[in-house]
């Protein structure tokens, strides 16, 4: 989604109440992005953890809201956050990993390392897994509660839904083999190999794998009438990120502290820019990248990894009350370090 997306007009924006008056223009950027979030949080539009890095500098790092549906404790900066599909970031790093150490191909088939699929997996490459053109079907989650389960359903499919590298369609068995294959392939399991091969080169200290309800320092979801959301497992692999680590997490890609430039174009390269690929959307400019952007979400959980090279600039916002699209608020934000107009919280709810 294009960060100018939802702005309206200079003239609408002045019509609606747009944050343009005299005593808004007096403030600073960073005490415009805290009134902005602190009335965001009041109108129930956001509750999570902020960071905005600007020219190499944290210029906003703060928590917004509770840190469950009782709002009996608010959220801290050591909180976890479910990150949805960004999560889906690890296990493609982890694929490029073992290439580079000359453990697979992305040429590879899925029926090299998992033997005992259909036929249809001797079709499927790792390559196909990263960008989703397998033709898998998509995950029936009425009937998937475990591995097991998603690897039962796996074995029972016949046929692909069509030819493997001839469509897009994201899902997450896609995701799911992701993983399996890094088992196979390392010997450990997937949970083990981010601890001891990703978690530490990247930098991350406090996260937490398949957190549940009994995980301290988890924040947990809810939905605009405060029903909470159950944390549960359904497929393995899944990191809960602290903000502070989430940041560590896109370093780490920006600077190719686990994988080369090389093996980065490889996985964010797509044949179609509306197509998301592991690392979800992204652009190279030779050895740098020089845009990534990411959202998952799970439930009201909601994540945002913004990163623009272009500006210096990345945006991260871990939620967990997703009751509007988290780019809105990430917008204004970017328009705000821009000197740009930008809707009060609640113009586009």
């Amino acid at each position: 989604m294009s960060v100018t997306k939802v702005f309206m007009t200079m003239g609408a924006l002045l019509a609606c109440g747009a944050m343009s008056a005299p005593a808004a223009s007096q403030q600073t950027a960073a005490e415009k992005m805290n009134t902005y979030l602190d009335q965001a949080n009041k109108v129930a539009m956001l509750n999570g953890n902020v960071m905005v890095v600007d020219h190499g500098k944290i210029v906003l790092r703060r928590t917004i809201g509770c840190a469950d549906s009782s709002c009996k404790r608010p959220l801290t900066l050591k909180d976890r956050f479910v990150i949805g599909s960004i999560a889906k970031e690890f296990d493609s790093v982890g694929l490029l990993m073992l290439a580079e150490q000359g453990k697979l191909s992305l040429t590879d088939p899925v029926s090299k390392f998992i033997p005992d699929l259909p036929a249809w997996a001797g079709t499927v490459t790792l390559d196909h897994l990263l960008h989703y053109t397998s033709g898998l079907p998509d995950v029936d989650w009425d009937t998937v509660h475990s591995d097991a389960d998603a690897f039962r359903n796996i074995r029972a499919i016949k046929q692909l839904d069509y030819p493997a590298g001839t469509h897009y369609a994201y899902n997450n068995n896609n995701t799911f083999l992701r993983r399996r294959v890094i088992e196979a392939v390392s010997g450990m399991s997937y949970a083990d190999f981010l601890r001891k091969r990703e978690f530490p080169k990247a930098g991350i200290r406090d996260a937490v794998i398949d957190p549940t309800d009994t995980t301290p320092r988890v924040a947990k979801g809810f939905d605009a009438q405060f029903k909470p959301d159950p944390l549960t497992v359904d497929m393995t692999g899944w990191p809960a990120l602290t903000l502070d680590d989430f940041i560590r997490w896109s370093n780490c890609i920006k600077k190719f502290c686990l994988i080369t430039p090389e093996s980065t174009r490889q996985i964010i390269t797509t044949g179609n820019p509306k197509w998301q690929t592991g690392l979800g959307h992204g652009t190279m400019d030779g050895q740098k990248l020089v845009y990534h952007r990411h959202d998952g979400n799970n439930h009201n959980f909601e994540a945002l990894l913004l990163m623009d090279a272009s500006k210096d600039r990345t945006l991260l916002f871990l939620t967990s009350r997703n009751h509007i699209d988290v780019y809105i608020p990430a917008e204004a934000i970017d328009a705000i370090l821009d000197g740009k107009p930008y809707a009060p919280p609640g113009a586009n709810q």
